[in-house]
């Protein structure tokens, strides 16, 4: 009927057994457990249903666990009552006492701790604290009811507010690294980073091209800003400079994740304070320089982290710094610490001393205002930075640290010289040269390799100061092309292409009778010799073609009988006509490609075509003439395999090397006998080719110093539709060590004449002369004297006696005879492949010739090609505009 726990008097009142099911022992319990936190949990206990409803066992304050007000307390202490005395007293009465009718339960009322009533006046739940509360605890009797009330609510009222702050920094706290932490982690699997050798592919690399001693003569770039060499390894760069870098930018780089958060701490302190120093790793700032973002953004920072963080732990620690290094922008325009050294020391990056390392490591945070040039002090302020962290990381002494000095830097952009004209077609050769080789230009900017060319760094200044000095007072418009080749190995080592925007070194040029010893060469390869005599008297007709000598020219007293020295020193036309025609027009052409002249060429069509013949395949008696264009660079190719009588084709590669100087792979190529199979014999041939073009040099005045022993020759063009002036004028010439070649033309929009400041015709032993002659003196100088090989001579070696019985004195020697036709004061302008005073013959059956060759060579005016070679807009490899006409092939008069 009752339960086990019932009150003696049948009542359904709990007795105290149920009190430590609710919230008081709950409470302590919680307290106990977990602080603030268990105290919550014995707080939530007490107002729940672990108890009978309406009791109460907070415990809010740690002096009074029970959570009573003091007014409770003085009151309890009023009448004193133990847990046995409390649960007997209750158990026995049915009701309460007379002598206390109600206290207890007025105490429980009155005091807040009630097991009995039917409501708690404090409930756990503050919800509903403030509404109604003081309708059910209206106790006007007792003063302290309404203090005990206001310190509770005041207490419940803070402990809410320190729960809810709690709680909130739980959320903030799970916000700030469990949501960063997965957005991390989401970038960084999906985030790619690109290799730092694709990136060095990806930049404007220049070309590093060195002289063939090795001295550097350009670093090529497509973009004169952004000329950048890669350095290949660490080991390229010095250990201060290194060093120095870190000290500035990164100490802690070989062992942080990629990123710092004290250093970003450490950015934004020194932002607030005026200090310095950044925030970023060397591996952030490869990030940002590699990928081109600086925008500032949490975004982009985030991001640039992640993707330092991912290429730390893709990538070791000394592919990044070489990367970094390669990619960091140290002002002056220089990209990369290669050209940073060169830009305000002069020097390679393994040369760089601590006080220079320290400048150059300064100039990333600020490129330009950290330049001694630009503001002395603030690079000193950096300079001293930098050197101290140097100190503090242990990489300098402090001997070292005292003694160090600011270096002077060299002026800005000293080191940015202007690349030439004729470098850049240099440029373009040597690109040609080694992609024939099957390299690229990126492969060799991406690989660190370098480019030795043959072309010698004395011989280009010698180039250089010979153009300058004779074409100084002369018209821009004439492009004086000179090339230089070593005989022995085919190796050009000069190479100037003229003023203008053609390489006039590589375009082929009729060079008039610069041409002539080819023929010669084929007299002998056939058993004539130099002493062989042909008829050399003016207008003749010659193979059906009527011909003529240059005004003036005459080949002693019986012109019939002219002999080969004679007629090369005065260079008689029709003398060199009927040896051509006597030795076959082909055979001259077979002789010179056998010297080093190309055989063939790529047309304006894109079709392989030979060179000394029209489209066809076909050679004329013009060939004796120069009618055939050839380059300036073949020319002197070609005079070197008469100089020794071994071909080799012409290069400027020699070879391609790595950054540690080590030689990769090596292009220079064999020579081979010119003349026939046998080597001892087409030497002879060329020494008596050399012989017979021993005096023309001195007869013009244009002898070598040390009486160095020289064969040359001299050539001019006629530009035939304007009679008696030139289009091109050339000499040409050799010692055994150089052989040398200089072509002038006159390169405007509309056909002009090869003409001096005032007006007068150029021949060939004039400027082209004159710049010959200095460029051999300047570059022989101090060189040995060589002595060409004695000829033994083929067939006939000397002028015979004439067959009449006139007096021996009336012969005239040829080798004291002076060639008059090119002298500047009695010549008369001649036209040697340009129209004579007299139309050829009809019927001579040359026409379809004539018309063959302007379809294959722009310098004749009747050339009608699609692709207009005169347009200045055309393609800088097409034919450009070159003065002749269709007449020249068949002309009579040439100038010498």
């Amino acid at each position: 009927m009752n339960g086990p726990n019932a009150a003696p008097g049948g009542g359904d009142e709990p007795t105290r057994e149920h009190r430590p099911t609710g919230g008081k022992a709950a409470g302590a319990a919680g307290a106990a457990a977990g602080g603030m936190a268990g105290a919550a949990a014995g707080a939530a206990a007490s107002s729940g249903s672990g108890g009978p409803e309406g009791t109460t066992g907070d415990s809010r304050d740690g002096s009074n666990p029970r959570g009573e007000s003091d007014a409770t307390a003085s009151a309890r202490s009023e009448s004193p009552e133990n847990s046995a005395e409390f649960g007997v007293s209750r158990a026995d009465q049915s009701s309460p006492p007379d002598n206390d009718p109600g206290l207890i339960t007025h105490r429980a009322s009155q005091g807040g701790y009630s097991y009995y009533s039917d409501s708690d006046p404090y409930p756990d739940d503050y919800d509903d604290f403030n509404e109604g509360f003081d309708d059910e605890l209206d106790y006007p009797d007792d003063p302290d009811d309404d203090d005990m009330t206001a310190l509770a609510r005041k207490k419940r009222g803070r402990r809410r507010i320190w729960r809810g702050l709690r709680r909130t920094c739980y959320v903030a706290a799970a916000l700030g690294i469990l949501v960063p932490g997965a957005i991390f982690v989401w970038c960084y699997f999906t985030f790619e980073v690109t290799p730092p050798s694709k990136v060095a592919k990806n930049y404007s690399t220049s070309m590093v091209v060195k002289y063939s001693d090795g001295s550097v003569l350009n670093k090529f770039s497509s973009d004169e800003v952004d000329e950048r060499v890669l350095i290949d390894d660490l080991s390229e760069v010095s250990a201060d400079m290194r060093h120095a870098t870190m000290a500035a930018e990164d100490a802690d780089f070989y062992s942080n994740p990629g990123f710092s958060v004290t250093g970003i701490g450490r950015a934004v302190y020194n932002q607030l304070s005026g200090g310095q120093g950044g925030g970023s790793t060397m591996t952030q700032q490869y990030i940002k320089l590699s990928t081109g973002k600086d925008d500032h953004s949490i975004t982009r920072k985030f991001t640039e982290i992640v993707r330092a963080f991912k290429l730390t732990n893709q990538y070791d620690k000394k592919t990044i710094f070489k990367a970094y290094l390669n990619t960091a922008y140290y002002g002056r325009d220089a990209y990369g610490i290669d050209n940073a050294a060169e830009a305000y020391f002069g020097k390679d990056p393994s040369e760089l001393n601590a006080s220079e390392s320290a400048v150059l490591a300064g100039m990333v945070q600020l490129p330009r205002g950290n330049d001694p040039q630009v503001d002395a002090k603030r690079a000193k302020d950096r300079w001293d930075y930098v050197t101290l962290q140097m100190k503090q990381n242990g990489w300098i002494s402090q001997q070292e640290y005292q003694n160090l000095q600011m270096p002077q830097t060299r002026e800005m952009f000293a080191w940015k010289t202007k690349t030439t004209t004729a470098q850049i077609h240099i440029q373009r050769r040597i690109v040609e040269e080694l992609e024939a080789h099957g390299y690229t230009k990126d492969e060799l900017t991406s690989q660190g390799l370098q480019v030795v060319t043959t072309l010698d760094s004395q011989a280009q200044q010698a180039a250089r100061d010979a153009v300058q000095q004779v074409m100084a007072d002369q018209p821009e418009e004439i492009n004086p092309a000179l090339a230089a080749v070593d005989p022995e190995t085919g190796a050009v080592r000069a190479y100037s292409p003229g003023n203008k925007g053609y390489d006039w070194v590589k375009e082929r040029q009729p060079v008039g009778s610069s041409f002539k010893p080819f023929v010669t060469a084929t007299g002998l390869k056939q058993g004539d010799g130099i002493g062989e005599t042909y008829d050399g008297s003016d207008d003749q007709t010659i193979a059906g073609t009527e011909f003529g000598n240059a005004a003036g020219v005459d080949c002693g007293s019986d012109p019939e009988r002219c002999g080969v020295r004679e007629a090369t020193e005065k260079s008689v036309n029709t003398a060199f006509l009927n040896m051509a025609n006597e030795f076959g027009p082909q055979s001259v052409a077979e002789t010179a490609y056998e010297a080093g002249i190309p055989r063939e060429k790529v047309n304006n069509n894109g079709e392989t075509v030979p060179v000394l013949a029209n489209s066809e395949g076909d050679t004329n008696l013009n060939i004796a003439l120069g009618a055939y264009p050839v380059s300036t660079v073949s020319l002197a190719n070609g005079y070197g395999g008469l100089a020794d009588g071994e071909r080799a084709e012409p290069f400027l590669v020699e070879k391609v090397v790595d950054n540690d100087g080590d030689v990769k792979e090596d292009f220079s190529p064999e020579t081979e006998t010119a003349f026939g199979d046998s080597s001892t014999r087409s030497a002879n041939i060329a020494a008596n080719v050399t012989e017979s073009m021993r005096d023309v040099a001195e007869g013009y005045g244009l002898d070598l110093n040390g009486d160095r022993p020289v064969a040359s020759k001299s050539g001019t063009h006629q530009l035939g539709e304007i009679g008696g002036h030139n289009a091109t004028a050339s000499y040409v010439g050799y010692t055994p060590q150089i052989s040398t070649a200089v072509v002038l033309n006159k390169n405007t929009t509309s056909r002009q004449p090869l003409t001096d400041a005032s007006g007068g015709d150029i021949y060939g032993a004039d400027q082209p002369g004159a710049i010959w002659q200095k460029f051999m003196n300047s570059y022989l100088e101090g060189k040995q004297v060589e002595e060409f090989q004695e000829p033994d001579p083929i067939g006939q070696f000397t002028v015979p006696p004439p067959p009449s019985s006139d007096s021996p004195d009336e012969e005239q020697n040829e080798s004291e005879t002076l060639p008059s036709d090119e002298s500047p004061s009695d010549e008369v302008p001649s036209d040697e492949t340009g129209p004579s005073d007299f139309p050829p013959s009809e019927g001579a059956g040359e026409s379809s010739d004539q018309n063959d060759e302007c379809q294959e060579n722009p310098w004749f005016s009747d050339c009608e090609d699609e692709d207009d070679p005169t347009d200045p807009s055309g393609s800088e490899e097409e034919q450009p505009d070159q003065q002749g006409n269709g007449n020249e092939e068949h002309s009579a008069r040439g100038p010498d």
